[in-house]
């Protein structure tokens, strides 16, 4: 990206803009969001910067540059760079009171993918597949808080003036100095924090007063898991492979109905899995894959349940037998 978009955008955040260069860069922002969300080659984005460009070029000739690049805005780029190959959507909320706008940066990852990046405070995240996390554009200013949709593992930096809250559905998720693993994708009915090390609060939001605590210190090789439906939860213990696996490509199942089951493997193998015969509810399984491909995962769980399967093309059909409860 050129330094003049840089400062532009730099500009235009900080609200001290002209007329002129809020115009053009609301004028991109509506024009990139409506680009398809895939990931960009270089060449696509050249050209979704070059209309600005030229425009900048004319901006330029009747005015003189008066501001800097201060490293913070440098780190801001760095994550706009990394987010155009990872499939960015901006989204601009309005001014109000003449406060700063603030711009989201998605960090998404496909199905079949997984991803790693850095974050300005020297925090690094492994995203899953299937997973987005939402960063602002004020990140590490007053505080440190993301949205993540799916499951990733946090390595934080801890500052104990600037806690890390990660806010997922219902949960508000905060380090207190630790690397730890949350599970929330919106299909399931579970919300899972896996704790490796240190420390980690997690309490439930609450719309109209302060959060409700529910593990105000949760540390290494514990496990806290939210039933949406029940809106109860749970801590035990875990093993550290147990459920942080799958950042070395382990597949893990634990007491799983066969609609988790589906939902992870969609994810995993990027396919589509319809889901025929009668409710699964009633059968629970624990199992566990290194590194497999989809179709000895299915041989093993059609050998478990008594469900075959077919595949074509990326369409996976599971026939279901008659649930047997015990």
């Amino acid at each position: 990206m050129d330094s003049r978009i840089q400062e532009l955008f730099e500009r235009y955040q900080l609200g001290t803009a002209t007329e002129a260069e809020r115009k053009l860069v609301e004028d991109w922002f509506a024009r990139f969001n409506q680009e398809p969300q895939h990931q960009l080659n270089p060449q696509q984005e050249a050209e979704l910067f070059s209309s600005v460009d030229r425009n900048i070029n004319f901006l330029l000739a009747t005015q003189s540059r008066k501001r800097l690049i201060d490293n913070r805005w440098f780190q801001a780029a760095a994550i706009l760079l990394v987010s155009l190959t990872a499939g960015l959507v901006f989204f601009l909320l309005p001014k109000r009171n003449n406060q700063e706008a603030v711009t989201y940066a998605y960090f998404k990852t496909p199905n079949g993918a997984r991803r790693s990046f850095a974050l300005p405070d020297g925090s690094t995240i492994v995203l899953n597949s299937g997973s987005t996390i939402k960063i602002p554009s004020n990140f590490g200013r007053q505080s440190r808080e993301i949205i993540l949709t799916g499951e990733a593992f946090f390595e934080i930096k801890h500052d104990a003036e600037k806690p890390f809250t990660i806010h997922s559905g219902k949960l508000l998720i905060t380090d207190l100095g630790t690397a730890f693993n949350v599970k929330a994708y919106p299909e399931d009915g579970k919300v899972q924090v896996a704790v490796e090390s240190g420390e980690v609060k997690v309490e439930k939001n609450n719309p109209n007063g302060k959060p409700l605590l529910f593990a105000g210190s949760l540390t290494g090789n514990h496990q806290f898991t939210y039933d949406k439906l029940s809106d109860h939860y749970t801590v035990n213990d875990i093993q550290p492979g147990d459920m942080l696996g799958w950042r070395q490509n382990r597949l893990r199942f634990d007491n799983a109905t066969f609609n988790e089951i589906a939902h992870t493997l969609e994810r995993w193998y990027n396919v589509k899995i319809n889901l025929k015969g009668t409710n699964d509810h009633c059968r629970l399984y624990t199992v566990a894959f290194d590194n497999e491909p989809i179709d000895k995962v299915l041989n093993v769980l059609g050998n478990l349940s008594g469900a075959d399967y077919q595949i074509h093309n990326k369409t996976v059909t599971l026939n279901l037998p008659k649930c047997k409860r015990q």
